[in-house]
């Protein structure tokens, strides 16, 4: 058995430089990618568009649901997250002898990488800069949605795993165990933040700016993303945590959801004018006009966010119910073993 260990760690080891320079051919390819993208208007065959997220054309039913807006350098970046996941796997997995995680956790976190792609390149992208619906659902996906599923995957516990005892003990845990780390990672700063990133993203010139600035658009996804894991990481199981949340703190922590939706609900839904001049000014061959698109996503953040924050609640409800019967069966357990413990020792 050691022996096999020893195997697989050597292929692995032996691999690193091929990914290494793959992974330099990659990032070289969709450099080139984006200049010969960006030096045309897009192309395709029949309905299906392809273009940059900057050259997407007028939205036309039905040619808009077919009109795909890629940035080679993104996906490039998010195809290497997915397949970093399945080497740190692979690595974790060649020093033990038992699964460390299911494939159905593995299907988890590559299926929240994959809705990531979509929602950043697909026909919701294309025309995220016409309608703030769609750009109100990417949010939603990247900050509610998409995080808890990576995350079922347990990344960071594989990372651990892989990075090796040595590593751990030298670089990794100092870090883990650094005040400022503690304090960062604090739930309370991820509720901060959860709140924070889409109020500032829309009430200040942020959003508008990014309208016409696709570096910063994407920036913008980014950091809807990292602020949807950095909430959703001390509820989901399986990643190593300071904060572990109490089932009882776990339904106050995810209380949070339902306000900061409802706020940025009525934001939207409220007001009888158009927010952002920029949108009202885009031509719309189809679709809902500016204002009306406006009320509908208000009323998507106030709804989904709603329904999203119950159905969480019932969840943590219900494996807080699961484990307490669990540990009341292994309580009944113990005192049934004690019970006939002193009458198995007299019949000795």
């Amino acid at each position: 058995m050691a022996t096999m260990k020893a195997t697989a760690l050597t292929s692995i080891h032996s691999a690193d430089r091929t990914f290494f320079l793959a992974v330099l051919g990659g990032l070289a390819a969709s450099i080139g990618a984006t200049f010969a993208l960006r030096a045309g208007e897009g192309g395709g065959a029949g309905w299906i568009w392809i273009c940059t997220w900057a050259a997407v054309p007028p939205p036309e039913f039905p040619q808009a649901l077919f009109t795909f807006a890629v940035e080679p350098i993104p996906i490039f970046l998010i195809a290497l997250a997915a397949v970093w996941y399945m080497r740190t796997r692979q690595r974790a997995q060649a020093s033990h002898t038992r699964r460390l995680v299911s494939n159905g956790r593995v299907a988890a976190c590559l299926a929240g990488m994959a809705l990531v792609l979509f929602t950043v390149f697909g026909p919701i992208a294309a025309y995220d800069g016409t309608f703030l619906t769609l750009h109100m659902v990417q949010h939603f996906i990247l900050i509610t949605i998409a995080p808890p599923i990576i995350l079922a995957g347990a990344p960071m516990t594989l990372w651990l795993i892989a990075s090796g005892k040595e590593r751990r003990r030298r670089v990794i845990y100092p870090v883990l165990h650094s005040a400022p780390f503690r304090a960062f990672t604090h739930p309370l700063v991820g509720v901060a933040l959860f709140a924070a990133v889409p109020l500032f993203w829309y009430i200040t010139p942020a959003f508008e700016e990014s309208l016409g600035n696709p570096s910063l658009h994407f920036v913008g996804y980014a950091i809807f993303l990292f602020a949807g894991l950095h909430y959703w990481w001390p509820v989901i199981g399986g990643n190593p945590t300071r904060w572990n949340l109490s089932y009882p703190v776990r339904l106050v922590y995810l209380l949070a959801l339902v306000p900061i939706h409802a706020l940025l609900g009525l934001i939207f839904h409220e007001p009888d004018n158009v927010i952002y001049e920029q949108l009202a000014a885009i031509p719309r061959g189809w679709g809902p006009d500016a204002l009306l698109d406006q009320q509908i996503a208000g009323a998507i953040m106030f709804i989904a966010g709603e329904a999203l924050g119950l159905i969480a609640l019932i969840v943590v409800a219900w494996q807080w119910a699961a484990h307490e019967e669990r540990l009341g069966r292994r309580l009944d357990a113990a005192d049934d073993s004690n019970e006939w413990r002193p009458v198995a020792y007299r019949e000795r």
